[in-house]
């Protein structure tokens, strides 16, 4: 699955998208913890939002190797 990263998070992990491979589906709670244990909670803290093909996704969705996943923190204005 294609993994994008956006905004502050991309700068911190000093990567915009990566590649990763399961054998199996996953939620993206599962995933979230994957890259935690690579790059660090700091890096995922609760805030970090989620989408899956473009649509928001929360804890309990499930992805497929075919999917297209970003995260990004949350969008301020002023």
């Amino acid at each position: 699955m294609r993994i994008y990263y956006f905004a502050s998070l991309r700068e911190a992990l000093k990567v915009s998208s990566e590649e990763i491979m399961f054998n199996a589906d996953i939620t993206v709670a599962q995933l979230r913890k994957k890259l935690i244990n690579k790059y660090g909670g700091h890096h995922f803290p609760d805030n970090i939002l989620c989408a899956v093909n473009q649509e928001i996704a929360n804890d309990e969705v499930v992805i497929s190797k075919i999917d297209e996943v970003a995260f990004y923190p949350p969008v301020t204005g002023g």
